[in-house]
């Protein structure tokens, strides 16, 4: 009888495993990014509109610069996924190699664009400009070892760091602004936080050697195509905080600032989605199955997001700024919920092309975003609409964007696979 039973159990045996370790992905990005969140949080309470305004631009610059970590996260993820044979040790020691090079090089070049970000962002402190450099840094350096662990499957010590991402922002980054609310308190905070994911990846990647200099060639090579594409995205996904900074006044774009508080939380929700069917993706490029299923698991989370913020806006502008100052935005949180997902479907879809090293899905995203930057320039700043329907039509220009660049995107990934 045992041998009778034994074969229908076995199946169960990898779908266990992996919803174990979709758990532990989850519950550990659920956590960076509540408590990058509480971050945002505290600096929507803590500071005035218009400082609120500047860190979170500042924070998109964040962002947009990090899209050198996530290429070397899906480098290095996509590298190891697919190695076979002996040679993984130094094909890790050459992405964590690649990582540094690349982290000293983007810190420098933060610091010589100091003077464009102040003058770009009408932000007149110094100190809070020059601390993107060693943020940025340490996040870069974080992504190198997120990729060598994802590739390697290594579930658990991969979630560690993310945690540790996470805790780090809202403990030192919002405990900075409770001690002293001001922009330069929150970027010191910022700092101190990037530095903490890289130690504890340091301290699980210990050991790694023996990459040779081609090695760490390829590796970098490879992550420039990959982080072009990514730039692509985060500069799409990013540039509405830009246009409204720029394009409208000062209290609308703090209004605006606060709706793109429920916005990053509905593109960061499923992200565990992504880290986990991505080196399955690279596996088998030409699985479309895959790529559906997880579309629609991206989808789900959306639409739960936006009924939620359709049944309780009271609520939502309560948690993401009070509503003493944001009450008027209540009425069209749902708005940035869609933006928000839509930007996250869009996500997945550019993972999935740099899964399949699909190289004409960075141009169809600069297309995007240079449509996107004309149609608001023409819309918000010729002033054909203005204050909080300025902020509406901005969000909805996002959302169409998102949707019909995913459908782009996954119409050629399609005709490739075929």
């Amino acid at each position: 009888m045992t041998s009778g039973t034994t074969p229908a159990r076995q199946p169960q045996a990898p779908r266990r495993a992996f919803l174990r370790s979709a758990t532990v992905v989850a519950v550990a990005m659920a956590i960076m990014n509540v408590a990058a969140y509480g971050f945002t949080l505290i600096a929507s309470r803590r500071l005035i509109p218009e400082q609120f305004g500047a860190i979170t631009a500042l924070l998109g610059l964040l962002l947009i610069g990090n899209v050198a970590s996530l290429g070397l996260q899906a480098t290095g993820a996509r590298r190891l996924a697919t190695h076979t044979g002996d040679g993984a040790a130094a094909l890790a020691d050459a992405m964590l190699k690649a990582g540094r090079r690349a982290a000293v090089g983007l810190t420098v070049v933060c610091v010589v664009l100091t003077p464009l970000f102040m003058w770009l962002l009408h932000i007149e402190s110094v100190v809070a400009i020059v601390l993107l450099a060693p943020t940025l840094g340490g996040l870069t350096l974080m992504g190198s070892q997120l990729g060598v662990l994802q590739g390697s499957q290594r579930w658990t010590e991969l979630s560690a760091i993310y945690t540790a991402s996470g805790v780090g922002r809202l403990v030192l980054g919002g405990g900075a602004l409770l001690v002293h609310p001001s922009l330069d308190s929150a970027m010191i905070g910022l700092a101190l936080g990037a530095a903490v994911p890289p130690l504890l990846g340091h301290f699980f990647l210990r050991g790694s050697g023996g990459a040779t200099a081609a090695q760490i060639k390829e590796g970098l090579r490879e992550t420039v195509h990959g982080t072009h594409t990514l730039l692509a995205f985060f500069a799409l996904a990013n540039a509405d905080v830009l246009f409204a900074r720029a394009l409208l006044d000062e209290k609308d774009s703090g209004y605006y600032a606060a709706g793109l508080i429920v916005a990053k939380a509905c593109l960061f929700l499923p992200q565990f989605v992504i880290v986990l069917v991505f080196p399955s993706l690279a596996n088998s490029p030409g699985d479309t199955t895959r790529l559906r299923r997880a579309i629609l698991a991206v989808v789900g989370l959306g639409v739960c997001a936006v009924i939620g913020t359709l049944v309780l806006p009271g609520v939502v502008v309560a948690v993401i700024g009070g509503a003493d100052k944001y009450a008027a935005l209540g009425p069209y949180t749902w708005l940035f919920a869609v933006a928000g997902s839509a930007y996250a479907v869009l996500q997945l879809v550019v993972y999935a092309a740099i899964a399949q090293q699909e190289k004409r899905a960075a141009l169809v995203l600069w297309i995007g975003l240079a449509v996107l930057a004309v149609s608001a320039g023409v819309v918000l700043g010729a002033g054909l609409v203005t204050g909080l329907n300025g902020v509406k039509v901005l969000a909805a220009m996002t959302s169409t964007c998102a949707l019909v660049l995913s459908g782009v995107l996954a119409a050629g990934l399609r005709r490739r696979a075929a």
